[in-house]
């Protein structure tokens, strides 16, 4: 006979285990153990440590299964106990849902069903599924997320391929690193004598008649980067005229695209297209300089005459930087310009000191016109080098002999230190005339200039007479 301590799993028999043992693998093999009456009533909740942290289920004891399901769960639920009650289902898997409350959230276990005992009890092993819950709710909002993105995409691309065939002007979309013309609208399709379907992947040496077309390419590239007002020229294969073609450099998907704007003058130029042109050219090639700034004095844009004065080597170095940079006085000549500009309109012939890159400074005159451009204002400001001017022209003095000769006749009557304050007053005089005089009669930026306050000025205004001086 084999003695209890004899037991091996190969017999088909199992060794004798503990309840409590027995208590401890159910909880530890399943994240929750239930044991139920054939009615659904619950008996005993185990739990895994695990979960147990974060779920406290010991008030389902006593109750109906069913009460702690979402609504979809029970009849489910009580399917599966017929089926357990005949005898049948007990190996298949059931996924319920449990409710939410106060104390946890909804949450998805997947049961298998083990009747127990001779009094028609059955065990229940749970396993969560909220982490698979959670990966399929993730999978469905990417879905969603990429349908939503699909559509988008169909919508611009509709409104995009809408827009290309209503527009008067011609464009076209050109890839510089194939020299191939991705995309091109009616307009230019015409303009060229073909259909968008044939210049859609066409090379660009189609529809040009120059046969250095990389070099063409290259040029379209420059122009774009430089962000030149000026247009390229080229020859069209279709008519044997010449096409004027405006680039705007831009990069998608990683590669960089031009969009070019086509015209054609056709052997003449509207008058305000010709005015434009001409402004266009005084810009680059005109010899003062000329500089574009914000109301703020921030640069926008430069020619080459001012990048020649202040010793920049590319247009990019000025964008974004304030011109108070290159001027001797900094922000005082600065609000000096653009405050007058403001009040005025215009500013003529202010003169002061431009401050290279090179740390060089040199006399200028500088004219100020306040410009409309839209909501926000724009001033342009002509830059003349009147370095050679100061050279040949006569020192001014600004202390009158009548001055001179007041504070000669002290000599003699009166001691050093009255005649030293005495001629102070003379030069304070001299420097508030001058710099009223170099605002335009503006006191606030004179004041500024000096290093006054508004109300030091007016007080030396009326000391020396000068309140009425326009």
């Amino acid at each position: 006979m084999m003695s209890p301590g004899d037991m091996a799993w190969t017999s088909g028999l199992i060794p004798m285990i503990e309840p409590d043992e027995v208590t401890k693998i159910i909880s530890r093999i399943s994240d929750i153990a239930l044991v139920m009456s054939q009615d659904g009533m619950v008996i005993g909740v185990m739990t895994n440590p695990s979960f147990r942290g974060e779920f406290d289920l010991n008030t389902w004891q006593g109750r109906n299964l069913t009460e702690e399901l979402t609504v979809e769960s029970i009849p489910k639920l009580n399917k599966r106990l017929q089926e357990v009650q005949k005898g049948g289902g007990s190996s298949q898997a059931l996924e319920l849902n449990h409710k939410a409350n106060g104390a946890y959230p909804e949450f998805p276990i997947r049961y298998s069903f083990h009747r127990i005992g001779s009094d028609g009890a059955i065990l229940l092993l749970g396993s969560d599924l909220r982490s698979t819950a959670e990966m399929q709710q993730q999978l469905v909002g990417a879905q969603i997320a990429l349908e939503q993105d699909y559509e988008a995409q169909r919508d611009r691309n509709l409104k995009f391929r809408v827009l290309m065939s209503v527009m008067d002007e011609p464009v076209i979309y050109l890839s510089p690193r194939s020299g191939l013309i991705l995309e091109a609208n009616t307009a230019a399709a015409a303009m060229m004598g073909k259909t968008q379907a044939d210049l859609a992947g066409a090379a660009f040496t189609s529809i040009i008649e120059d046969k250095s077309s990389g070099e063409l390419v290259d040029r379209l590239v420059a122009s774009a980067t430089e962000e030149s007002s000026l247009p390229v020229k080229a020859v069209a294969i279709y008519h044997h005229k010449p096409i004027y073609l405006r680039p705007k450099l831009f990069r998608t998907s990683g590669e960089q695209v031009l969009l070019c704007k086509l015209s054609s003058p056709e052997g003449e130029l509207s008058r305000p297209d010709l005015q434009s042109e001409n402004l266009a050219y005084l810009f680059e090639a005109g010899v003062d300089a000329i500089v574009f700034v914000n109301a703020a004095g921030t640069i926008l844009s430069g020619n080459e005459a001012f990048l020649k004065l202040a010793d920049v080597a590319h247009a990019h170095s000025i964008k974004g930087r304030t011109l108070a940079d290159f001027l001797s006085r900094g922000s005082i000549d600065l609000n000096v310009m653009l405050d007058s500009a403001k009040r005025t309109g215009a500013m003529r012939l202010y003169a002061t000191k431009i401050k290279s890159e090179l740390g060089v400074d040199r006399s200028i005159e500088i004219s100020t016109t306040r410009l409309k451009a839209g909501n926000d204002p724009v001033y342009a400001l002509i830059i003349r080098d009147a370095s050679r001017i100061e050279a040949v022209r006569p020192a001014s003095s600004q202390v009158t002999d009548v001055d001179m000769q007041s504070v000669i006749e002290y000599i003699g009557s009166q001691s050093l230190k009255d005649i030293v304050a005495k001629t102070t007053d003379v030069v304070e005089k001299m420097c508030i005339e001058t710099a009223v005089e170099m605002t335009s009669n503006n006191r606030v930026a004179a004041a500024e200039m000096l290093g006054l306050s508004r109300q030091s000025l007016y007080v030396k205004l009326r000391k020396y007479g000068l309140v009425k001086k326009d």
